[in-house]
């Protein structure tokens, strides 16, 4: 049975809501590999410099934590549907840092506000990635970039995850929506009018992709 875009959101807040309990303490089970995009993540992301980072689908803040690290002086948001993932992100009070519950189909921030954006595992839940890149595209600065990483594979592995792994994952709770090809993603992007710098299937499943505005 198909499903509308709220009720696959209502099925990422349930999920997350669960998760954000143990999200960072060393037993948070599948969301444990999470944490193996982030080495490549921030490493994209300082090829160049950079003021204001967005994270979309930021969780507990675990990126942003460790970006403010590093960087202390740069400003980041974090942004999350799930309140308790944000919830959680907030009582870190990280100087600089703000944490928003919010979609990200639809991007609450003004036009041109953003060096980066990056996207870590959270993209797949997504039910219209286009309007998600058409907001990354309104709210990154010119010349600014988008940092997305993701699932992918080739065709036929993508077809055989979304013809029966995520309609379990589905079964089991989860808001898998669905898994795109890496010509999807190409396709996606450039209507938004962004330019593809990187689109690799890399291993483990993951999708890399890198987008200019």
């Amino acid at each position: 049975m198909a499903r509308t875009a709220d009720e696959y959101k209502q099925l990422s807040i349930r999920e997350f809501t669960k998760a954000a309990k143990v999200y960072e303490s060393g037993h948070a089970g599948i969301y444990e590999m999470c944490k193996d995009d982030y080495p490549q993540m921030l490493a994209e992301l300082e090829r160049e410099p950079f003021a204001d980072v967005l994270d979309v689908g930021c969780g507990t803040g675990a990126v942003i934590e460790l970006l403010h690290e590093k960087y202390p002086d740069a400003h980041y948001v974090g942004l999350d549907l799930t309140p308790d993932m944000i919830a959680v992100a907030q009582a870190k009070s990280l100087n600089g840092c703000e944490f928003v519950v919010g979609d990200a189909e639809d991007l609450p921030f003004p036009a041109n506000s953003f060096d980066a954006v990056l996207s870590s595992n959270s993209f797949h839940h997504y039910p219209n990635p286009e309007k998600f890149f058409a907001g990354v595209a309104r709210v990154l600065r010119p010349g600014g970039r988008l940092i997305l990483r993701d699932y992918t594979a080739n065709d036929f592995a993508v077809w055989l995850m979304n013809t029966f792994e995520l309609p379990l994952a589905r079964l089991a709770g989860h808001g898998d929506v669905r898994i795109l090809k890496q010509s999807q993603f190409r396709a996606m992007v450039e209507e938004a009018g962004l330019s593809v710098l990187a689109m690799e299937a890399q291993k483990g499943w993951r999708a890399h992709l890198v987008a200019r505005k």
